[in-house]
């Protein structure tokens, strides 16, 4: 009965460590970025040449409808279109 007792509690204990872990010491992690490699994939290809709306601020990806097509507009690179503070149509960036 004692025996059984301790193999009973030596489980219990046991089975507590490995419930109570953290997820992410038993899982590894997919891929290590820096905070800065996951902006640049966020704020899309940086040398996408893009059409800028320089009256709204917007900017339009190739292929997109008003690529090109807006009164007022110059092209430039992506990553200098948001240096200026421009944002991308509907908020998605190009890629």
């Amino acid at each position: 009965m004692i025996q059984q007792m301790r193999s009973f509690i030596i489980t219990l204990i046991v089975s507590t460590m490995f419930v109570g872990a953290p997820v992410r010491s038993i899982v590894p992690p997919v891929a290590a970025q820096t905070g800065q490699q996951r902006d640049a994939e966020e704020r899309g290809n940086p040398s996408t040449k893009v059409w800028v709306n320089t009256r709204s601020g917007v900017y339009h990806c190739p292929g997109t409808r008003y690529y090109g097509n807006t009164k007022n507009g110059q092209y430039m690179a992506q990553a200098e279109a948001q240096k200026q503070g421009n944002r991308p149509a509907y908020g998605k960036y190009c890629r």
